[in-house]
């Protein structure tokens, strides 16, 4: 096919990756539709033998290109491969992973057919699948929107190489990679989705994301590596600076990436930086979350202990982001539910509704007097472990009649590497009807106690304790929670 015919730019940056990238150019060579492309390789760098790999198969294919970048990083690389670019599409991948063969093809056809500007299509992730919030909106038909506020959750697919771009649309609107840097996917991809006046998805297989788990990717590192926090909160920065363009629909989905995507680094934080550098990024972040709702930092985090720095953050309160231990108090029951007790306003009542409170029971002993003594664990997250210590805790055993005072041990010294608190309940199974009662652990707070059920680790289901109950009871997992059974004989 002539040069004239080919309508998609495909740009590879690649440093270092001699082990990947043989596997990766196999699957190039394979695309269906690779006679449509424009190939360019471009070397960040390299020094080992990818830059021999590369030429080899630039000498093999009349339509792929090899030329150098070497300074700065994989975002000046793909700017260097945009600007040579004359197609109107074009594909960003990454040397390391594999390409499945018709990838290409489902993509090019897809946005030539649709017409849409920015085209989405599944990715798998290896060795181990991610379940993305954006898959959920994937049918089996390619699905076209008019804007990226019809499915919202599209905006954290901030990767590149799922998707395909209408080159006028990036260069018309300045879109580039970010430089010198890591994440400068999101540099792209994100005002991409959000100034896209058509967007389609496409529910095929379009690229395998290699997770390589040798240390050597900044996925492997994203939360040790202080540089990884200073380069993401300069993305924020730089998207966050869109908002005054941006419709009221679309700032409140550039805000569900803004703070889902900060989450992580605000919890890790306080353990990998100094109470100066940690300050210094609680002011930034003070700046960038100003004005966003309360709902919105609920709706767009995982659970209470990511909510909290976004509430510390609201409230202004370094303590709380620093040292929460300092600052909070137990919990709150109301209604059934679990609060952080901190004292803010009501604007703070979505951040600090408890989300969790795993419990397990973990072993029985002998206790006295022909008692058993249950043996557990709990925590209640968004709770430091050193608060736990302070909580009131009962056992309630359901439909039995019997709610027990429980022992908080407060977190086990004896395992500094496992989270939590252990609490211990005797009980005389003398004293039970027969029968089968969910085991509960009740949180006792000076506003409503609240109850959440028990699970049974797995140990104590394979090993039933040959002492304890004296053969008149046993914990068993019944629908994954914990049961006390009681057994007729005993009368």
């Amino acid at each position: 096919m002539s040069q004239a015919n080919r309508d998609v730019t495909v740009v590879v940056p690649f440093r270092d990756v001699q082990t990947y990238f043989g596997a990766f150019l196999e699957s190039v060579a394979a695309q269906t539709a690779l006679a449509h492309a424009r190939v360019i390789l471009v070397d960040n760098g390299s020094t080992d033998q990818s830059v021999a790999i590369a030429s080899e198969f630039a000498d093999r294919h009349a339509n792929v290109d090899l030329v150098a970048q070497p300074e700065g990083r994989a975002g000046d690389a793909r700017n260097l491969g945009m600007d040579m670019a004359t197609t109107p599409y074009i594909v960003f991948w990454d040397a390391d992973d594999v390409v499945p063969e018709r990838s290409l093809e489902v993509l090019r056809n897809t946005i030539v057919k649709s017409r849409a500007t920015v085209v989405v299509g599944r990715e798998k992730h290896v060795p181990k699948p991610v379940k993305a919030p954006w898959h959920k909106y994937f049918g089996k038909n390619v699905k076209t929107v008019s804007s990226v506020v019809d499915i919202p959750d599209l905006i954290h697919s901030a990767s590149c190489w799922n998707k395909i771009f209408d080159l006028d649309l990036l260069r018309s609107q300045g879109i580039r990679f970010g430089t010198g840097t890591a994440f400068e996917d999101a540099y792209v991809s994100l005002p991409a989705l959000l100034l896209s006046e058509r967007i389609a998805l496409v529910d095929a297989p379009v690229y395998e994301y290699r997770r390589r788990g040798d240390g050597t990717s900044v996925m492997d590192t994203i939360w040790d590596l202080p540089q990884n926090y200073a380069d993401q909160l300069v993305m924020l920065e730089y998207l966050a600076a869109m908002r005054q363009t941006l419709t009221p629909y679309q700032q409140e989905t550039l805000e569900r990436f803004l703070v889902r995507s900060m989450q992580g680094f605000l919890l890790r934080a306080p353990r990998v930086f100094g109470e100066a550098d940690c300050r210094q990024l609680f002011e930034r972040c003070r700046t960038l979350y100003w004005g966003i709702t309360s709902e919105q930092f609920a709706r767009s985090t995982h659970d209470t202990r990511h909510r909290l720095p976004y509430l510390a953050l609201h409230f202004g309160d370094f303590d709380l982001f620093y040292r929460p231990a300092s600052v909070l108090g137990p919990v709150f029951g109301r209604e059934g539910d679990l609060y952080v007790d901190y004292p803010g306003t009501s604007w703070g009542l979505p951040l600090t509704k408890v989300t969790s409170v795993p419990s397990r029971i973990e072993g029985v002993s002998a206790g006295d007097g022909g008692t058993a003594v249950i043996h557990g664990r709990f925590s209640v997250n968004g709770i430091p472990d050193e608060l736990l210590a302070k909580l009131e805790l009962q056992v309630w055993f359901e439909r039995s009649g019997k709610t027990l005072p429980a022992v908080n041990h407060g977190h086990s010294h004896d395992r500094p590497d496992q989270a939590g608190a252990v609490f211990s309940v005797a009980v005389d199974p003398r004293q039970f009807p027969a029968g089968s009662f969910p085991v509960r652990l009740v949180v006792c707070t000076r506003g409503r106690d609240v109850s959440r059920p028990c699970t049974v680790s797995p140990a104590l289901t394979q090993h039933p304790p040959a002492n304890g109950f004296h053969g008149l009871a046993r914990i068993t997992a019944e629908g994954g929670n914990a049961h006390l059974v009681v057994e007729s004989s005993q009368h």
